[in-house]
């Protein structure tokens, strides 16, 4: 596995969105748009992105096995890049995406910031739903969210209106039709929703993992040392 980000139980609200009142959605409980975790592996030489969401209800009879619930991903993989998400949610200054994966219960798409779209290989494994990147693994940058499923709408996300409805999401006017946001910290989900800045998620570089495990390792010794002189 080249990373692994994990995603707060149970934060599928966005800023306290209502979910839509047709019995569709209503029947299906919580948290089937509640994501849990982002991974990458690399796999005969391309980038393979694994989602984790808490449930998959499936009344529409996804070919993945769910199909009430829409994941974006963006990936930041060069300099430059588009800076709006979605309406309502952006990167950081200078952050930006060059390419985007559309993950619903009845395949994947690969986009591009000029609107070209094309399909990719989706599958499931266990409690992961899989996609093919086409992309050589990288030191990438990781924009998501997770929606829900519209067929008709752009990028196949439900959208929001101020009093919401049968079909749509109630929220904030402006706000972006994601009920969660790849952020490992609940409070990095509140403030993107309130200042419509999504920051990304990167693969720790290996300096950096060696840093944390020599810090870890000194902490541990130095707890030793501490517990056997007070014990003398």
């Amino acid at each position: 596995m080249l990373f692994l980000f994990q995603d707060p139980v149970g934060d599928d609200q966005g800023l306290a969105y209502l979910y839509p009142r047709a019995a569709l959605f209503q029947e299906a409980g919580e948290g089937y748009a509640d994501l849990l975790a982002l991974a990458g592996e690399e796999r005969e030489g391309h980038l393979v992105l694994k989602v984790r969401l808490a449930r998959y209800p499936n009344p529409l009879g996804g070919s993945l096995g769910f199909s009430l619930a829409t994941v974006v991903l963006w990936l930041d993989i060069e300099e430059g890049g588009e800076e709006e998400l979605l309406p309502g949610l952006h990167t950081p200054s200078r952050g930006g995406w060059e390419v985007a994966y559309v993950l619903t219960g009845f395949g994947a798409e690969k986009r591009t910031p000029e609107g070209s779209r094309e399909p990719v290989r989706a599958w499931r494994e266990g409690e992961w739903v899989l996609l093919d990147t086409g992309l050589p693994p990288g030191p990438y940058a990781y924009y998501g969210g997770v929606g829900l499923f519209d067929p008709f709408a752009p990028w196949y996300l439900r959208p929001v209106g101020l009093e919401g409805g049968a079909w749509t999401l109630g929220g904030p006017a402006g706000s972006p039709p994601l009920v969660d946001l790849l952020a490992e910290n609940p409070m990095d989900q509140v403030r993107a929703y309130q200042e419509g800045v999504l920051w990304p998620l990167r693969k720790p570089s290996p300096s950096l993992r060696r840093e944390s495990l020599l810090a870890f390792t000194l902490g541990g010794v130095a707890l030793l040392l501490a517990f056997l002189l007070r014990k003398r």
